[in-house]
């Protein structure tokens, strides 16, 4: 071979030897003192077997299969949860193994089923082996803080903003449209606590016309609509109010009532007729006080109970927020 330079004895090979240890010992530091980088496993892919970093028990395509079938038994619950598997998108799943922690991530787009235009993501761990599914993770609408609210305990929401008022017995205000759903039981649980708690609690009720009473009127207009309203704020100021709810749940069945209807109720109920009377005709100027109280509290949604003047809760979880204001 022709020498590269006379005297040396370096020919081309030899030259192109020389340059390749170089740039493998440069290679040899570079990887020596450089950050490792982070290892993801096999992301967004459904070919488990390219992944080198640490080999799976099982492929991304059994792991979509398991999460397909968690999705859908998400139809058995009773709660708004039960619309998921109508709304999963599984066809644009994102399945990755992390070899560290021997799990793989499933992420399933969902749209909301209240704002088909918003998508949100329904993410899994699924243990790589068993295929076991372990936490499920729901992403949501963000919503901004409010400077005021804020969450007190299980079931409890303040308001820092307006002061309690410890007074005794402990104040506490079920606020609600009468045809919002739920409504009924949500007297109900009042009376229950004001059974439970006795003198301890001062229970007071509150009704106002929101959108679910407002879709009502075209069809029994607003004053049939109302005298449901009129009825239990005047009910619920009398010794039998247990009764009368009682009744009333007998005979409600979501639509307003005749007024008819309704005073033999009050009557199969032994409220003092006298007194009924008396706060009926005067029902509008008490349900206007009532809806002034639910306006003062911001309150749009129903049936929502407050709390020694600053504790919002639902009926549900009344007892907690009770028991918060009497210090138990």
């Amino acid at each position: 071979m022709k020498p590269l330079v006379k005297g040396y004895g370096l020919d081309y090979l030899h030259l192109t030897l020389i340059v390749l240890v170089v740039v493998l010992v440069v290679l040899a530091f570079a990887l020596t003192f450089s950050k490792p980088p982070v290892a993801v496993g096999c992301a967004n892919t459904l070919n488990a077997q390219n992944c080198t970093t640490s080999a799976p028990v099982h492929n991304a395509t059994q792991v979509l299969q398991i999460a397909e079938h968690e999705i859908a038994a998400y139809r058995n619950l009773n709660t708004s949860l039960s619309l998921l598997p109508y709304y999963s998108m599984v066809n644009r799943s994102t399945v990755s193994y992390v070899p560290t922690k021997k799990y793989w991530l499933v992420v399933v787009p969902y749209l909301d089923p209240y704002n088909s235009s918003v998508v949100f993501n329904f993410s899994m761990l699924v243990y790589d082996s068993n295929l076991s599914v372990g936490y499920t993770f729901i992403n949501s609408v963000r919503v901004e803080p409010t400077a005021s609210e804020s969450a007190a305990g299980l079931g409890i929401l303040s308001d820092d903003s307006i002061s309690a008022c410890d007074t005794k017995p402990l104040p506490v205000y079920l606020i609600t449209d009468p045809y919002a759903p739920g409504a009924l039981p949500a007297i109900e649980a009042a009376i229950n606590a004001s059974r439970e708690y006795g003198s301890s609690i001062n229970m007071s009720y509150f009704y106002i016309f929101s959108g679910y009473a407002i879709s009502k009127y075209s069809g029994y207009t607003a004053p049939v609509t109302q005298q449901l309203g009129s009825y239990l704020a005047c009910a619920s100021r009398q010794r039998n109010f247990a009764q009368f709810i009682s009744n009333l749940s007998s005979a409600y069945s979501g639509n307003p009532l005749s007024n008819y209807t309704l005073y033999q109720i009050a009557l199969g109920s032994s409220l003092n007729t006298t007194s009924l009377n008396s706060c009926l005709a005067k029902s509008a100027q008490i349900l206007d006080v009532e809806s002034g109280l639910a306006s003062t509290y911001n309150i749009t949604s129903t049936p929502q109970f407050v709390v020694n003047c600053r504790y919002f809760t639902i009926p549900q979880t009344l007892g907690y927020a009770i028991n918060y204001s009497l210090g138990r």
